[in-house]
């Protein structure tokens, strides 16, 4: 993996609060690379992609509630959503780009999550895609979500696993994250390959969007923290 470098901030212990964290791309960062792929931050112009990608049934049935497709509305939303999060948390979902002809292929990078700290009695812990749309008044841990979503028609390849690889050496070596999450459904086996080869390992599931996830974690050996409140 080679990277251009931005600014980084560091932060350690427990307390973090949400504040100014540095994750996927810092501010000045120009993109990822791998031997076949240069990750970079998503454009509008992109957005004719991904209103395709997200309107697949085979990728839809693996990402979003029933199976049902995101209309073109959603994935702009989607999309208006990634950029701002580039600004507010230096954080979001990647281009994938094939190095071989220049054709975007996917989505992957490093996604807010936040969790129940606490294990509820019965029942699985509750998460949410987003800090801002977890409820008031419950202890949470703040996590990153290390997220993949490629075309079907460069399935196959090895391209998703060698992106994710890619950010996942970036989140240990450059940001120096104790871990990363990846929720992937139960019925989503393409991806659980994925992660297993790369190196992460079930660890339960938790209850987001109202669908159960299988809770996959990468350790990433820095010694570094978990962001908790």
């Amino acid at each position: 993996m080679s990277t251009t470098l931005g600014r980084e901030k560091e932060h350690r212990g427990s307390d973090f609060e949400g504040g100014d964290f540095i994750l996927t791309l810092a501010h000045g960062t120009d993109r990822l690379e791998s031997d076949r792929l240069v990750l970079r931050r998503v454009t509008r112009d992109d957005l004719p992609f991904y209103t395709r990608l997200h309107a697949h049934p085979q990728v839809a049935e693996h990402l979003y509630p029933e199976g049902r497709p995101r209309s073109p509305e959603e994935t702009k939303a989607w999309m208006e959503y990634t950029l701002a999060s580039y600004e507010k948390l230096a954080l979001g979902y990647l281009a994938v780009v094939r190095k071989a002809d220049g054709a975007l292929i996917g989505r992957c990078g490093l996604m807010d999550m936040v969790v129940e700290s606490a294990q509820p009695e019965h029942g699985m812990r509750r998460a949410w895609f987003g800090r801002e749309r977890a409820p008031a008044g419950v202890a949470l841990t703040y996590e990153t979500e290390l997220g993949y979503t490629l075309d079907p028609a460069a399935w196959g390849h090895g391209f998703a696993s060698e992106a994710a690889r890619c950010v996942r050496d970036y989140a240990r070596d450059l940001l120096r994250l104790s871990y990363t999450v990846s929720a992937i459904l139960p019925s989503n086996a393409r991806s659980r390959r994925v992660a297993e080869r790369s190196g992460a390992r079930a660890a339960g599931q938790m209850e987001a969007v109202g669908l159960a996830w299988d809770r996959y974690l990468w350790p990433l050996d820095t010694g570094a923290y978990a962001l908790t409140r």
